[in-house]
């Protein structure tokens, strides 16, 4: 008799899941999160105020950044000095010691 194809079952089935979807996105989500809704000149004034702090932030963290660069590359000047101090001190200690005793 008359049968429905198989094909058919599956896009009713994937119209039924993207409704049931939407209903649970237009549920779950508040009014003011939901795609397509235009914002208010307060929101995006808060935003743009949100986004200026971020930017502010974020050039703190870059000067801080900076600041620890170049206090690992001081560091690393003085690791190089110490090591030349060290070698030095060595160098002079076993000229005391290969010394001939003196009498």
């Amino acid at each position: 008799m008359f049968e429905i194809p198989v094909w058919a079952i599956g896009v009713g089935f994937i119209i039924l899941t993207v409704g049931v979807a939407q209903v649970l996105v237009r549920r779950l989500l508040p009014a003011d999160r939901l795609p397509g809704r235009r914002a208010s000149t307060r929101d995006l004034g808060e935003m743009f105020e949100q986004v200026q702090r971020r930017l502010a932030e974020l050039d703190d963290l870059r000067k801080r950044l900076d600041e620890v660069e170049e206090m690992q590359r001081r560091l690393g000047e003085v690791e190089e000095r110490l090591d030349f101090a060290e070698r030095l001190l060595a160098k002079q200690r076993e000229g005391e010691r290969l010394a001939p005793p003196r009498s």
